[in-house]
């Protein structure tokens, strides 16, 4: 793999005249990235998954990176990732689906935390309407997603455990988002504890809420 990253890096001095500051950008970020899939015993890009670059991203959103930070990384992947597929290293792109951290908006910034965090404690959670409305709320404040596409969600778009969940937005574009401890939190204690009456009553069938 390190290998693939100098041919990577002399193709972007060489083919692209790429600054010197930028290549070493480019390096450091790629560097990291292969730094944080080799401990898994991970040795060849064609083994490298969706889900190991979305936890790549997450890992770097706990450490309290910025997403402007997140997203050069990412770009940095993908970026490695088109060139590995033009000179054929590899035939899939797989990161081709993924947003950039830029894109991880939570609610409209004209609120304020504080505004934020009382809409965030309104739902009641003695009831199965506040644990739905409390899963949808830390869903919409975790990852920007519209309420159509929420309401749109199916339960195979869940993906938990890797910290992500598969969005279809316009044209059926499908997008990969990461979810954090907290939405993840209230969706579990809403498919626990709601879904299942729900589906029982007729109220929902395969979507999530």
């Amino acid at each position: 793999m390190q290998e693939l990253i100098d041919e990577f890096i002399n193709y972007l001095s060489v083919e692209r005249g790429l600054a010197k500051n930028t290549l070493y950008a480019y390096r450091k970020d790629l560097q990291k990235f292969i730094n944080y899939i080799k401990p898994k015993g991970i040795t060849s890009m064609k083994r490298i998954t969706r889900d190991h670059i979305v936890n790549f991203s997450m890992r770097l959103k706990d450490k309290g990176l910025s997403t402007n930070t997140i997203s050069r990384n990412l770009a940095a992947i993908k970026s490695f990732y088109r060139f590995l597929v033009l000179e054929r290293y590899i035939d899939d792109n797989i990161t081709s689906v993924l947003d950039s951290p830029k894109l991880w908006k939570r609610l409209p910034e004209v609120l304020s935390l504080d505004e934020v965090e009382r809409i965030l404690k309104k739902p009641n959670l003695k009831n199965w309407l506040g644990i739905r409305d409390k899963a949808a709320l830390e869903l919409m404040y975790a990852t920007g997603m519209r309420v159509s596409e929420i309401v749109n969600l199916k339960m195979e778009d869940l993906h938990l455990d890797a910290g992500f969940i598969k969005c279809r937005g316009k044209g059926e574009k499908e997008r990969i988002i990461p979810v954090g401890k907290e939405a993840t939190k209230a969706i579990s204690r809403y498919l626990e504890k709601v879904r299942p009456e729900l589906l029982k009553k007729g109220k929902i069938s395969g979507n999530l809420l």
